[in-house]
């Protein structure tokens, strides 16, 4: 890796693990004036490409992975990634020791669960929508069929982040990586530099570590289990709903094909195929398909 950049917007990297309150930190963040703050629910719709530079990165950081490359993750390509970012919460902690050794000159907040609520809470609120069965047909069919990477990247970073290769392994290795995880964030970053922040004492450590004065308004509780789960929702609807658009004209084709294959067996089996292809095509109406001659309409 190339020597960290002194000239980056990167102010705060907020580098707990998935379900520590990173959606709550985010919209603290912006309420404190950080301007652009990187989180993961937010940049699906509004910075598509930052999710492939992020899948990028785990290709670059995981050696777990069948996609990793070896080719380190540079200061230069992690600017690609945040540039018009001040800070960054959520995704950041995923690649933890990674990214501070680029933003070494960033205050780091680190909010630490107890292991067995922190779990559950990623287990439940996580875990079971981006490798439950929903999941596993949309990155097999619809993913593919649209060109949607969304939920192909973040199963690559929490496989890579989790050092595993199935959601099984993720569960036997989530007390290691826990641990490894915080005892990393905590050598690496000089005290000074480093707030370990319980939500529940609200603005005041916070905004004495970062300077910033105490906001009229209470600190923000952002149900971030329903987040994921409504944006998880919401792209395999969509994406659906193309779907069904994409293949009716196929399975238009197939419906008036099979037709004609049935009438050259019957109607038309002096015909060759092609001419009774021609004729369904020629005689299908809205009401129905009323072959040659007249006779009985057959509907599909």
């Amino acid at each position: 890796m190339s020597l960290p950049s002194s000239h980056t917007r990167m102010k705060v990297l907020s580098l707990g693990l998935p379900r520590t309150g990173s959606a709550s930190i985010a919209k603290a963040l912006k309420i404190l004036g950080y301007e652009s703050v990187c989180h993961g629910v937010d940049i699906i719709d509004t910075a598509p490409e930052v999710l492939r530079l992020f899948g990028r990165a785990a290709d670059a950081s995981f050696p777990v992975l069948p996609s990793y490359t070896g080719k380190p993750f540079t200061v230069k390509d992690w600017e690609e990634l945040y540039w018009k970012y001040d800070a960054s919460t959520d995704v950041a902690g995923l690649f933890g020791p990674h990214v501070l050794k680029c933003y070494p000159n960033a205050k780091v907040i680190l909010v630490i669960r107890p292991f067995e609520q922190w779990f559950e809470s990623l287990d439940d609120g996580v875990l079971k929508y981006v490798f439950g069965r929903p999941a596993d047909l949309y990155c097999t069919f619809l993913g593919p069929l649209f060109g949607s990477e969304y939920l192909h990247h973040v199963r690559k970073i929490i496989l890579g982040m989790f050092k595993a290769r199935t959601l099984e392994e993720i569960r036997a290795n989530a007390r290691s990586v826990y641990e490894l995880h915080h005892s990393q964030i905590r050598e690496m970053t000089p005290p000074s530099e480093l707030l370990l922040l319980d939500l529940n004492q609200g603005w005041g450590p916070l905004c004495k570590f970062l300077g910033k004065p105490v906001p009229a308004v209470p600190f923000p509780r952002v149900n971030e289990r329903a987040a994921i789960q409504a944006k998880m929702t919401e792209i395999i609807q969509r994406d659906v709903k193309q779907a069904a658009v994409k293949s009716l004209p196929w399975l238009a084709a197939v419906a008036v094909t099979g037709m004609a294959m049935y009438l050259k067996l019957t109607t038309y089996s002096k015909m060759t195929f092609w001419e009774s292809l021609h004729n369904v095509v020629l005689h299908f109406t809205p009401s129905g398909f009323f072959p040659v001659g007249g006779g009985i309409p057959t509907f599909f």
